[in-house]
């Protein structure tokens, strides 16, 4: 009987517009369905290089250097990335201030870095899997804010973009390390 009790408690609260699920272990109930944003691109490669294109028009071009077989002709994948981070954690904390009601900012300065280890994606042979990750390990740096907002509500934002940014919350669920100081930037020297 506790089954069907427990089902029928999450009946209910379908029924009355809540939706019932688990995150991470925890369960949640939120008064609102979700609310999807869909992305779409199509792309063509040729060697190392790739075009994309996405439904709004905007094209897209990756490579490698010709150390790594390609041609050089764009930003490498990762560069990508970083700079999908950088513009998504702009945008969120323009959002974020803009909500929590703070001074305006005025600009962001990013100096972002990121390592992975190249033997998770070359270290032969090939047909095993590797000891190690291929995927980006850690991604650190500095974010300069440019606001009248003071220090700790500069801190506030970083804290809400860390847990509302789309990239950033992607990579941080890839096991990446995610290290981005956000501070108050000293407009009248630096």
């Amino acid at each position: 009987m506790a089954f069907a009790s427990a089902w029928c408690r999450a009946c209910a609260a379908i029924m009355r517009g809540s939706r019932v699920g688990s995150l991470s272990g925890r369960t949640f109930a939120s008064a609102r369905p979700p609310r999807w944003k869909r992305y779409h691109i199509t792309a063509d490669g040729v060697g190392c290089r790739a075009a994309s294109q996405t439904e709004d028009g905007y094209h897209i071009v990756s490579d490698t250097p010709p150390s790594a077989g390609g041609t050089g002709s764009a930003p490498q994948p990762v560069q990508l990335l970083l700079a999908a981070l950088v513009g998504c954690e702009q945008a969120t904390a323009h959002f974020v201030a803009t909500k929590m009601r703070l001074p305006p900012i005025r600009r962001i300065e990013f100096d972002v870095q990121a390592e992975r280890d190249e033997w998770g994606s070359m270290q032969p042979p090939i047909h095993q899997a590797p000891p190690s990750v291929s995927r980006v390990q850690r991604i650190w740096g500095v974010a300069r804010v440019h606001t009248d907002a003071s220090g700790a509500q500069v801190a506030a934002v970083a804290e809400a973009v860390k847990s509302r940014c789309p990239v950033a919350s992607m990579i941080i669920a890839s096991g990446c390390e995610l290290d981005v100081r956000w501070v108050k930037a000293d407009e009248g020297g630096n």
